[in-house]
């Protein structure tokens, strides 16, 4: 007789990490326009320089257009009429008063780019606060590793011998005030890392080069819109103290995409060698000038961006971010019963007191 082969079960597939949809259709349509105007305006700007002898400096200040536009749609649909007919005023009286153009541009190009910038800022952090969660909830007990692990791993500086499965936030955040102190951490990091890249793109030979620092158009630091994109991102996961807890101290994501930023900018040398050759070429007085702009530049951007964020986006992404935390971890994985500081048996009539060692605390996984 023939034996029977007993047909094998299909092998279960890994369910992929939990995703919390947090984008609306708005900041769908705002990554849209942005991503087209990316694309198309330096098409054009490339054209007029084919187009024109002498373009100057005009496609790096296209590159920045995208926020402007996004700055004036947010303007639009928010009703705030009032501010872009005070801005056009602000424009018209600075050229009345024969105030030089490159100013006027960089005025509207700053004022609508800060606004596009805290827009985007608030798309990027819904749209990717729980997809880094889900990847550092499983990150060292996982046995292999997708690429976007492995980035999440190196940006937040997580080591292979942290329990990242017990990570947790301030989930009952209300804001009673103004965070002035995440507002004045987060300039503050944004400025640093902005002078390192800015002073690698202007000031590197390989880069770009300038006859005269002094003769550089204004319009040209709006580049530095692109600065608070990197690093503002960030700062939701310390509004919301994101951590993975352990029994002695806690990690804090926000702490190691600090350190991590940190390292990125640490080659503080050869800074000095690319402002030494730029002195040689250019002389002091000029470089001295940029540079003075640079910090100007640099400060005003990332301080009026942050101040932007912290006080009309902020708060809205905090919430909707809050909303979903009982969906993506409906109970603590790791509950932990102790009677004089846990919430097991605490204020339970007649509990059993358990001694303060290893051995007296009970750990229960989910």
């Amino acid at each position: 007789m023939r034996k029977l082969k007993a047909k094998r079960k299909p092998r279960a597939k890994p369910e992929p990490n939990r995703t919390i949809p947090m984008a609306t259709a708005e900041d769908r349509l705002l990554a849209a326009v942005f991503f087209v105007c990316l694309a198309v305006i330096p098409l054009g700007a490339y054209i007029y320089t084919r187009m024109v002898s002498d373009p100057g400096l005009l496609l790096p200040s296209a590159l920045v257009s995208p926020f402007a536009v996004i700055g004036l749609m947010v303007c639009v649909k928010g009703r705030r009429f009032l501010f872009v007919a005070l801005l056009i005023l602000a424009g018209a009286a600075m050229l009345v008063l024969n105030v030089n153009v490159v100013w006027i541009l960089a005025l509207c190009y700053i004022t609508l780019g800060v606004i596009g910038v805290a827009a985007m800022v608030s798309v990027l952090q819904r749209l990717l606060f729980y997809r880094v969660v889900c990847s550092v909830e499983y990150l060292n007990v996982k046995e292999r590793l997708t690429l976007w692990d492995r980035a999440v791993a190196f940006m937040f500086n997580i080591s292979g011998d942290i329990d990242t499965r017990n990570i947790t936030m301030d989930y009952n955040l209300r804001r009673a005030s103004f965070p002035w102190g995440e507002m004045w951490s987060t300039i503050k990091l944004a400025f640093m890392i902005g002078m390192f890249i800015w002073i690698y793109i202007c000031m590197n030979p390989s880069w770009m080069g300038f006859d005269s620092y002094a003769g550089v158009p204004v319009y040209l630091f709006s580049v530095m819109l692109y600065i608070p994109v990197l690093v503002m991102p960030f700062s939701v996961f310390m509004s919301l103290n994101v951590r993975i807890e352990t029994r002695y101290r806690d990690f804090t994501l926000y702490q190691g995409i600090k350190e991590t930023l940190k390292r990125m900018a640490i080659p503080i040398f050869a800074a000095f060698i690319f402002i030494l050759v730029a002195v040689n070429e250019n002389g002091l007085q000029d470089v001295a000038y940029f540079i003075l702009l640079s910090l100007f530049f640099n400060l005003f951007i990332n301080g009026v961006s942050c101040l932007v964020y912290y006080r009309y986006f902020e708060s809205t992404v905090v919430d909707e971010i809050v909303s979903k935390w009982r969906v993506f971890r409906p109970v603590d994985l790791m509950l932990e019963v102790d009677s004089d500081r846990g919430p097991g048996l605490a204020g339970i009539p007649d509990a059993p007191k358990r001694e303060e060692r290893p051995a007296g605390r009970l750990r229960f996984p989910d």
